[in-house]
């Protein structure tokens, strides 16, 4: 009989976990801001992760907003 969460899709859950919460304490942030975060607080950036947590989270909206000429989407915690 198979485990219903698996050890890989359980630390995947755990970090999208911690990118839902970085976001809810630090944000509104860019995507870029969000990947150098991980990077310093040497989290694994993958690109599925990163997604599931941006979309599929029911607290996390984003808006498209313009930065200097260039356009990036920010990512906010709301309840």
């Amino acid at each position: 009989m198979r485990r219903l969460w698996t050890e890989e899709k359980r630390l995947q859950r755990q970090q999208a976990d911690w990118i839902v919460g970085y976001i809810r304490r630090n944000g509104p942030l860019t995507t870029r801001e969000l990947i150098e975060a991980m990077k310093s607080e040497g989290k694994t950036v993958e690109a599925h992760i990163l997604n599931r947590a941006l979309r599929k989270s029911p607290f996390i909206t984003s808006q498209l907003e313009s930065i200097d000429g260039e356009d990036f989407f920010m990512w906010r915690f709301e309840t």
